[in-house]
């Protein structure tokens, strides 16, 4: 865009050379010791200024017209895209922001609920633990007792044995042949008492 073609710079070098040309023809016509001004000579200056504007103008206002509209229009657009530029840099910023904010709540929710969740977790474990301590406590109380019921069994077992052993004892010790013949005869007479009826 600010690059001059090589057209236009031959018509600047164009311009510039019969700038110089004149501004030299101008310079030898003073250097001559005239003192009397000729209104032909003031007509001569003008139109040669004339020219010379109108040559400049030609050649070189184009182009210069071009270089000097290419250069406000880079300007332009270099301001437009810093601005935009600026605008997408102040928007990712507040993006950012609002995503670090996010990530904040974000974090604080995972914490809350992270501390939530162990401490329903903890609630859990306790009461489990209080249900199997209680079972455990149920379980040696049933066992305690079952085996408080199987020692009475075999305790009375153990005594009932022992009492007939006991019983058989002093019946042989003190049972004589007589107090058999005895039983045998009550025994007889209520088995026919009872055969009348």
């Amino acid at each position: 865009m600010g690059v001059v073609g090589s057209k236009e710079l031959r018509k600047i070098l164009l311009s510039l050379l019969l700038f110089f040309l004149f501004v030299g023809v101008a310079l030898a016509g003073e250097g001559e010791e005239v003192h009397h001004v000729s209104i032909m000579m003031e007509a001569f200056r003008v139109i040669n200024f004339v020219i010379f504007v109108f040559l400049l103008y030609k050649f070189v206002g184009q182009p210069v017209k071009n270089y000097f509209k290419e250069r406000v229009h880079s300007i332009e657009v270099a301001l437009k895209e810093a601005k935009e530029a600026q605008e997408e840099a102040q928007r990712r910023a507040q993006e950012y922001a609002e995503k670090v904010k996010g990530a904040e709540v974000e974090l604080k929710d995972l914490l809350y609920q992270a501390e939530r969740e162990r401490d329903e977790q903890v609630k859990r474990i306790k009461e489990e633990t209080e249900r199997i301590v209680e079972r455990i406590r149920e379980q040696a109380g049933a066992a305690a007792d079952l085996e408080v019921k199987k020692a009475r069994i075999e305790l009375q077992k153990e005594a009932a044995e022992l009492s007939v052993g006991m019983a058989e004892k002093l019946l042989k010790e003190s049972f004589t042949d007589e107090d058999q013949e005895r039983l045998l005869e009550e025994y007889a007479t209520k088995i026919k008492i009872r055969g009348v009826h």
